[in-house]
C-alpha cells in the first residue's frame, strides 16, 4: 500500500521501536526539535517491541528501528515492515557497531546510526529523508497569516495549506517585507524570513535562483542564459553568480528522482 494519498501527505508517521524506553525518549525529544524547523504535520509513535510494531495498524514513511531489541533480530522486523509498505524509510540504530554493513546491506536500511544519538545527526537524516523520498511534491505545507483576493475581496486565513508541487516560487517583495506565493492556481502573500523559508523549503525541492526568489525545481523546464523557464509559461531570473550552484542542484534534483 502507498504512502503518498492522491490529495496529498498531510501527516509524516514516524515511528520509534526499541526496548529502551530512556532511548525512545531521547530521539522522540531530538525528533520533535528538529520536525518543529517544518511547516507541516507529523505524528511520533512508540513501540517497545518489534511485534507491537508489526501489529500497528498505521503505516509509516519513517522508522528508527533497534537492532537487537530483547535478543530478537531487528533486522528481521525491518524486513517484515519493508514488506508491508515499500515507501516505509528505516533507520536502524544500535549501540553495537558492528551491525551497521549488516543492517544495510540485507535490510535495505535508508540509514544506520549509532547511539547514543545526537541532534546534528538525526537533523542529517531528516534531511536526507525529504531529499530523497518519494511523494514530497504531495506534501501540504502550512502558512501562517496569508492574504488573497477571493471573488474580488480581500481575504486573510490564518493559516492555509498548499500543496508543494502547486507552489511555483516564492518572491521576496523587499518594500512590503512580505513574501508571495506563486502557485499554479493564484498568488498569495504572508510574512516570514526569506531564510527561513529557504530552510524550511529546501529539503521539498526549491533552491534559490536569485537574491529573493525561491523556486520549485520540479517547476523548472530548462535554463536559458539567465532565465529560468518554468513549466506555468513563466520564467524567473538565475543571477550569474548562481549559474554554477544552481545547475549542480537541478541535476543531483533530476537524478535522485529516478532512484
Amino acid at each position: 500500500m502507498p504512502l503518498v494519498c492522491d490529495r496529498g501527505i498531510n501527516m509524516i508517521n514516524i515511528a520509534i521501536c526499541d526496548d529502551e524506553k530512556k532511548d525512545i525518549v531521547h530521539l522522540k525529544s531530538i525528533l520533535q526539535e528538529v520536525m518543529d524547523k517544518y511547516s507541516m504535520n507529523y505524528d511520533i509513535q512508540e513501540y517497545e517491541s518489534g511485534e507491537s510494531l508489526m501489529q500497528a495498524a498505521s503505516l509509516f514513511h519513517l522508522i528508527f528501528l533497534d537492532i537487537v531489541m530483547n535478543g530478537k533480530d531487528g533486522m528481521e522486523i525491518g524486513r517484515q515492515m519493508r514488506r508491508k509498505s515499500q515507501g516505509t524509510k528505516i533507520i536502524f540504530q544500535t549501540n553495537f557497531g558492528q551491525y551497521c554493513k549488516e543492517a544495510v546491506n540485507k535490510s535495505h536500511a535508508f540509514a544506520f546510526l549509532e547511539k547514543p544519538l545526537d541532534v546534528s545527526v538525526v537533523e542529517e537524516q531528516i534531511k536526507e529523508f525529504f531529499e530523497n523520498s518519494e511523494g514530497m511534491q504531495d506534501l501540504l505545507v502550512d502558512f501562517h497569516n496569508v492574504q488573497y483576493s477571493l471573488a474580488g475581496k480581500d481575504v486573510v486565513k490564518s493559516i492555509l495549506s498548499i500543496p508543494v508541487k502547486e507552489i511555483v516560487y516564492f518572491e521576496y517583495i523587499k518594500m512590503q517585507k512580505e513574501i508571495k506565493i506563486v502557485t499554479t492556481s493564484g498568488e498569495y502573500i504572508y510574512t516570514e524570513a526569506m531564510n527561513k523559508l529557504e530552510e524550511r523549503m529546501r529539503p521539498l525541492g526549491f533552491e534559490m535562483c536569485c537574491r529573493g526568489i525561491l523556486v520549485n525545481l520540479d517547476r523548472v523546464m530548462r535554463i536559458k542564459m539567465y532565465d529560468i523557464l518554468l513549466d506555468t509559461g513563466g520564467k524567473v531570473p538565475l543571477s550569474q553568480r548562481r549559474v554554477k550552484e544552481f545547475k549542480e542542484r537541478i541535476n543531483d534534483h533530476i537524478r535522485d528522482s529516478f532512484h
